[in-house]
């Protein structure tokens, strides 16, 4: 217990400060005054003043705030006008930077990670050509596996074909007829292991059910940075992705309030040390991108305001927004109750076996890519 504890702390930490910070450095860019700086809610632990700002720990570490100096909004009958350093007095494309820079430095912080993780761990090789024809997994129920292949047996030859890589595998396998000769490798004894027909799955008649061994190459600063940049692009559309597909089909959108959040750190912290920075990213790549729909009460539907007075030239008035913040609200909390009670479900009442093996096929499903399964 207090080590998921902790694992909450130290992963939502980062992103918390991060995101923060971000706020931060466009309030000091931007010539905006900030009269506090907290880590967490609550009772303050401990604070220093620096200049202008209040820096700030407090009781509650699972959140944060920055307070610019003014309201956001200046009321219109305001005998005096905002002072030069407050937030309402800057032009809409500043306070628009202020707003949206928090979750931008999240994403900064999602490719930071993955960049890393690359660059140390490496990336698979995804040339099928370059990747020797190792069995990583042997599915079960499949004919691979029935026949006795296992995992770190290399193929050398099908059918009395030689096989140099993976990219052969399945064009050798799709030319037989009837039973299937794999010839492995398995330290430094050799096997000859028979497919009968009879263990080909008719659907799929070309499926040994084997998926490759990943060969991971290094790569440089520069390629890792890349790919840490393509990693925050493909979750962030995938996610959007998903969302629209589930909008559309008008199926319940799979989201982890949380509880669920709290419940994958859980299980990622009694994991591997790689799976757990890795999580890091990609909460706070959900974080920013969370933040910057355009919600109001978000930073995304601030942002959303400030961009139509830079169109428009003037703000929606006082009514309108306080509405609009309202509505947000209480959108957010439906949002969150919704989430907590579908982790609820999800985590505490699985269903039962029984039924699951009844919703599922036979066997499990594996990817036509000749890379990842045959």
């Amino acid at each position: 217990m207090f080590l998921s504890a902790l694992a909450v702390l130290v992963v939502l930490s980062p992103i918390v400060i991060i995101h923060e910070f971000g706020h931060f450095l466009a309030c000091r860019l931007t010539g905006i005054r900030v009269n506090e700086f907290s880590f967490g809610f609550g009772k303050i632990l401990w604070h220093k003043k620096k200049g202008d700002t209040d820096y700030q720990i407090r009781l509650i570490p699972f959140g944060g705030f920055v307070e610019p100096a003014g309201p956001m909004f200046h009321p219109k009958d305001a005998k005096e006008a905002p002072k030069p350093y407050e937030f309402a007095a800057k032009k809409w494309y500043a306070k628009f930077f202020m707003v949206i820079n928090g979750a931008l430095f999240n994403y900064v912080l999602a490719a930071v990670i993955f960049s890393a993780l690359v660059y140390v761990k490496g990336v698979p090789q995804t040339d099928p050509t370059l990747v020797p024809a190792v069995v990583g997994q042997a599915v079960e129920d499949y004919p691979a596996a029935k026949a006795g292949i296992k995992p770190g047996d290399v193929i050398v030859r099908i059918d009395g074909k030689e096989i140099s890589s993976w990219n052969e595998v399945s064009p050798a396998a799709a030319a037989r007829q009837g039973a299937l000769q794999l010839t492995v490798k398995r330290g430094e004894e050799t096997l000859t292991l028979t497919l009968p027909e009879s263990s080909f799955n008719a659907e799929k008649p070309n499926m040994l059910g084997i998926a490759v061994e990943p060969v991971i190459i290094k790569v440089g600063p520069v390629k890792a940075v890349g790919f840490g940049l393509y990693q925050c692009w493909y979750w962030t559309k995938y996610s959007l992705t998903s969302l629209w597909e589930s909008f559309t089909h008008k199926k319940a959108p799979d989201l982890a309030g949380p509880i669920g959040i709290v419940n994958i750190i859980h299980k990622t912290a009694h994991g591997e040390l790689v799976n757990f920075i890795f999580l890091i990213g990609m909460l706070s790549l959900a974080v920013g991108m969370f933040n910057l729909f355009p919600i109001p009460i978000l930073d995304g539907g601030y942002a959303l305001v400030f961009l139509l007075e830079g169109i428009t030239r003037r703000l929606p008035s006082e009514r309108v927004v306080n509405i609009a913040m309202n509505c947000g609200f209480y959108a957010l909390i439906l949002l969150v109750l919704y989430a907590s009670y579908a982790d609820v479900k999800r985590i505490f009442f699985k269903p039962k076996p029984a039924v699951v093996a009844a919703t599922q096929t036979a066997a499990p499903q594996t990817d036509d890519n000749p890379q990842e399964a045959n």
